[in-house]
């Protein structure tokens, strides 16, 4: 059980453990300005996954313009395509002719960014066919799936019907924690002080290869960040989740932790 002590916040042994690396997600609502691009490098944030579309969108000329702005801004770039999953063979079209026009290299993560389409049947069969059918020309393990959280709660999707995901986006905004306990990446917010900006928690690195901000193996305390969930924590440091809550004689895997939390991890 959590003890009144263990809520208490201490001072964390470095800066990087006190944030997650963040990434921005570049869209037609993303200012379209060299300053805005500077703006995020000034917040520490140097990686963009930029929209190359969106379903029943023949053109869509915002994937050119802040492609070129975050490259401009030394910001290394992933894409996310948007689709509704009506026309998958479309929607590949559309994704792999910007991709490969762009230039995204064989590195750059690919996000399907899922709508909420309830009048869709099979839904988790065109998911797993889009994947299919991107990996036929880039690596499967760069490929991300990103859900609204209420369509997750909604039951509009099944997430144990999809393939094992390195990472699993979770949109879930204004809201003090991803709520999804699978999840990698989390879309915390659109806003930016008083811009429009699509800013997300990168747990992993799996967007931004970021390895500084998690503890050394060889403390044995972590402080619980937003977000942070048992499992999350096991995987970050290596540790079977049940050692992990065995270690802070927690008994509920579904135990809410809080931020500030001081959980043993040796």
């Amino acid at each position: 059980m959590t003890t009144t002590t263990d809520l208490i916040k201490i001072t964390p042994r470095t800066a990087t453990t006190q944030n997650y690396p963040r990434l921005a997600f570049c869209s037609a609502i993303t200012p379209a300005t060299s300053e805005h691009y500077s703006h995020l490098r000034e917040a520490g944030i140097g990686t963009a996954s930029i929209c190359l579309g969106l379903s029943g969108y023949n053109h869509y000329k915002f994937s050119v313009i802040h492609t070129n702005l975050a490259r401009q801004a030394g910001m290394t770039t992933h894409a996310f395509y948007v689709t509704d999953l009506n026309e998958i063979t479309d929607d590949l079209y559309q994704l792999s002719n910007r991709f490969c026009k762009l230039g995204y290299s064989a590195q750059s993560k690919i996000t399907i960014w899922v709508t909420s389409n309830r009048y869709i049947k099979d839904k988790e069969e065109r998911i797993n066919e889009l994947i299919d059918l991107i990996s036929r020309w880039h690596n499967r393990e760069l490929i991300d799936v990103a859900f609204y959280k209420r369509d997750i709660d909604a039951g509009m999707y099944n997430l144990s019907k999809l393939p094992k995901m390195i990472n699993l986006t979770i949109i879930n905004c204004n809201a003090l924690s991803a709520g999804i306990v699978e999840a990698g990446t989390w879309i915390y917010t659109t806003n930016m002080g008083d811009d429009t900006q699509v800013l997300a928690y990168d747990y992993y690195g799996y967007y931004t290869d970021h390895s500084g901000y998690q503890l050394s193996l060889v403390d044995t305390d972590y402080i619980v960040q937003k977000g942070d969930t048992w499992l999350s924590i096991a995987r970050r440091h290596g540790i079977p989740v049940n050692d992990l809550m065995s270690l802070n004689r927690a008994a509920d895997i579904a135990e809410n932790l809080f931020e500030g939390q001081v959980v043993r991890i040796a």
